[in-house]
């Protein structure tokens, strides 16, 4: 379905409005897939009872987004609870807030999407089933220029992400496939956020799941998880992506079992050969042909809206004790797009007790920190090259790729150093 198209006032007069004087009726996804009403003391956000209210609210976020290519941040506004009553002022003080630009600064020239594009690299498969997906694809362009809306607001983070750990960036097209780009999504089987993790996964690379928080729908939490686990089914899998993209759609035992019985019967081991689930037949193809529509847009008449090329969210960790409603008031960031960005928390209106983190705009959140007395701005720091030192050490030591280093700095991935010479490191 095509997004509708909102002008980004017109949505937030709308959407605050309906807020004051009856609430947004919000639905959740429960573990059997069923949807019913939220709980009355769950104020997450993670889907909303119709189609319509579905797209105003992914258009939403998008929409402010690109409101503040040319903006400054908007005037701060009144936080509205799910009663419709105004909430109490609270003074925030910005001793244990620290905001922490997400990826580099780096500006690309002729914007994101034309930078990812130039880079993809899961592009050569032509196989029949990613031919069929590929016509499909080219037969609805409004869904792809959809999931590529959906998309903007995370896109610079994901991206920065993913060459922090030199894996391919075909990779962002996983969470377009899983969550259609839907930090709050949660499936019949009780995957859930944008990489569609379920619990035992989540577990296993370090997600917290808790009563008043699930680290699966953290984005930040999340996307570290789950390019982790997409690391462990390459190198199972003998660095072979299609194998660890079908492991991550049906599991790692699933594929294993399948390679096993056609090694025993004398067939194949490769993807196209194995007897898998009809849902991970299609889904591998379907990621291949969004990487072969996305770097031949031009050739198949794909026009995507321009993304700037520059950052655009900040993650925000914050000391125990502080309510994420007040640092969203002080950010200046609307109550409906501050839970967009953060649904891993059931209540932004209680305190945690432990040290937290949040997603925000960047420009709210440098807007807070300059605003608020003891609010630490994190910036690049500066290393200096010694004698001896190569691009490939110092990037191991600080742990990233060599080919993201060069980049941060403006070099070819086999520029020499010289002895005195500064480097550009960016927070993690």
């Amino acid at each position: 379905m095509s997004l509708p198209r909102f002008t980004t006032a017109a949505v937030l007069l709308s959407l605050l409005a309906g807020c004051a004087e009856a609430p947004l009726r919000l639905a959740m996804l429960d573990d059997a897939g069923e949807t019913g009403e939220a709980d009355a003391g769950d104020d997450r956000i993670p889907r909303l009872n119709s189609s319509a209210d579905g797209d105003l609210i992914e258009t939403l976020l998008a929409d402010y987004f690109r409101s503040l290519e040319s903006t400054a941040v908007p005037v701060q506004m009144a936080m509205v609870p799910a009663s419709g009553a105004p909430e109490p002022a609270r003074r925030l003080s910005g001793r244990g807030i620290r905001v922490i630009p997400v990826g580099p600064p780096k500006h690309h020239k002729n914007g994101l999407w034309h930078y990812l594009r130039e880079r993809l690299e899961l592009t050569r498969w032509n196989h029949p089933s990613v031919e069929a997906e590929m016509a499909g694809f080219r037969a609805r362009p409004a869904r792809v220029r959809g999931l590529a809306k959906r998309a903007e607001p995370f896109l610079h983070y994901l991206v920065g992400e993913i060459e922090r750990r030199g894996l391919p960036l075909d990779l962002v097209l996983v969470p377009l496939v899983e969550s259609a780009c839907d930090p709050g999504a949660l499936s019949a089987k009780t995957a859930a956020g944008l990489w569609q993790l379920i619990p035992a996964t989540g577990q296993r690379f370090g997600v917290e799941m808790a009563a008043d928080y699930d680290g699966r729908y953290d984005i930040h939490v999340s996307t570290g998880a789950a390019l982790a686990y997409l690391q462990h089914l390459h190198d199972r899998f003998q660095g072979d992506w299609l194998l660890a993209l079908a492991a991550y759609n049906a599991g790692e035992g699933a594929v294993q079992q399948a390679i096993a019985n056609n090694r025993a019967a004398g067939r194949g081991t490769d993807f196209w050969s194995l007897p898998l689930p009809p849902e991970t037949r299609g889904y591998v193809p379907k990621i291949l042909a969004l990487s072969r529509i996305l770097a031949g847009a031009d050739r198949y008449g794909l026009e995507l809206e321009p993304v700037p090329g520059t950052p655009v969210l900040a993650r925000v960790e914050i000391d125990a004790g502080i309510r994420p409603a007040d640092v969203g008031s002080a950010a200046g960031l609307p109550e409906p797009l501050f839970k967009l960005l953060n649904p891993a928390l059931k209540s932004i209106h209680d305190a945690p007790q432990r040290k937290y983190g949040l997603m925000l705009p960047l420009k709210n959140a440098q807007a807070m920190a300059s605003s608020l007395e003891g609010a630490e701005l994190v910036s690049a720091k500066t290393v200096v090259v010694k004698k001896g030192e190569t691009l490939a050490v110092i990037a191991k030591r600080v742990g990233v790729s060599e080919t993201v280093l060069a980049g941060w700095n403006g070099l070819a991935p086999n520029s020499r150093l010289k002895p005195g010479q500064e480097l550009l490191i960016y927070p993690a």
